[in-house]
């Protein structure tokens, strides 16, 4: 994802190369350091004077150019009695993002597509790969604390996803329709584990709000990823 805008912009796009290159960062959309509409991590939509930072970059002349995997940014916590650290990375996968770009005419954010059409419908099916592990960290943001009495491998290999899609006051919860590892394989020990998870959404709409959650087997909830454009 790549942008025309300001300095803020800039370092968003530097921290999508980053991610592209492997390299962990931390990018966060509305309830974080970073407010960016395309893409999410944190609760919800924050109010700044009724628009969040990222309209305003939108607003001031910018446009942010979306490519097929689209960065989510990044949670970390802090297991206890351990002490371990650790991080977790998301990104939004579709083919069809590729191309899109995310402007605002008449003073209103608008997705356009390939040809400069408003997008109507948003992909059907999206994936979305989570990498779990003790990657080190871009910030200087404070971890969330976790009780965990696991070893750190049998932690990494407990993940569970679930979709919640929003539409105004009206929630949807979606199961993936499938889950893999890749990478190092499930009966190796290892200190990082990269999932893929594929949703099957529907009809969903440019204003819809999804938001990825990561739980372990006991429902605890561990890291929560927002995909939202407008």
């Amino acid at each position: 994802m790549t942008s025309n805008c300001n300095q803020k912009q800039l370092c968003f796009w530097m921290a999508a190369r980053m991610w592209d290159s492997g390299i962990p960062r931390r990018t966060s959309v509305k309830l974080s350091q970073f407010s960016l509409a395309i893409v999410v991590v944190a609760a919800s939509l924050v109010p700044l004077g009724a628009q969040s930072n990222h309209s305003v970059l939108l607003l001031s002349g910018g446009t942010w150019h979306l490519h097929s995997r689209i960065p989510l940014g990044s949670d970390t916590l802090l297991l206890q009695p351990a002490h371990r650290m650790v991080n977790m990375f998301a990104t939004a996968e579709a083919s069809e993002f590729e191309g899109w770009n995310l402007t605002a005419e008449r003073h209103q954010p608008v997705l356009l597509d390939t040809a400069g059409n408003p997008v109507r419908e948003l992909p059907k099916s999206i994936t979305f790969r989570v990498t779990v592990g003790t990657l080190g960290k871009l910030t200087n943001a404070e971890p969330v604390a976790l009780e965990c009495s696991k070893s750190l491998n049998d932690f990494l290999l407990d993940m569970h996803f679930t979709a919640q899609v929003f539409r105004g006051m009206e929630m949807q919860e979606v199961h993936p329709a499938r889950v893999w590892m890749i990478g190092v394989p499930a009966d190796e020990p290892s200190d990082e584990r990269i999932y893929r998870a594929s949703f099957d959404f529907g009809n969903l709409r440019p204003d819809d709000r999804i938001v990825l959650l990561l739980t372990d087997s006991n429902g605890v909830r561990l890291g929560k990823f927002h995909l939202e454009f407008l």
